[in-house]
């Protein structure tokens, strides 16, 4: 399938609220990927200085997850529902720290779906360039 850009505003699609949505939109999303971004600004949560710090990344990864989630439900006439990210394989950390100004791309990719539980390859570009990776193991009841 081919990425098409979101409809939905990211307040729609995640079960979480302010000011824990760290996420700034869905960029695009096809049945098995999301592509979302977040700007780093002086308001980010987590924000160390002028600087989040790198691990914060798994829970954009995971919230983009859940994105695809929410997409998916609303897709279906349902609201979204709550997800748990169980663990993290492989992941690796190109980069300390995001810094306030750098917009991050977040992809999702699907690999493995047997509800509940699923399986995601995750990654975090900056400039075009990864900087973080991970493969996520999520379930949602």
């Amino acid at each position: 399938m081919t990425l098409q850009a979101c409809p939905y505003d990211i307040g729609e699609i995640l079960y979480h609220a302010p000011p824990m949505i760290l996420v700034d939109r869905v960029d695009q999303y096809d049945d098995q990927t999301v592509i979302s971004s977040v700007k780093i600004t002086a308001d980010s949560p987590f924000l160390d200085g002028n600087a989040v710090p790198s691990y914060v990344g798994i829970e954009y990864m995971a919230q983009s997850i859940a994105a695809y989630s929410g997409i998916k439900a609303l897709k279906a006439g349902a609201a979204p529902k709550i997800g748990y990210l169980v663990s993290a394989r492989d992941m690796t950390l190109q980069t300390r720290q995001f810094v306030i100004g750098e917009t991050l791309e977040i992809a999702v990719y699907l690999v493995y779906d047997e509800t509940p539980m699923a399986v995601f390859d995750c990654t975090i570009k900056r400039d075009g360039v990864t900087v973080a990776e991970a493969r996520l193991n999520v379930y949602q009841p």
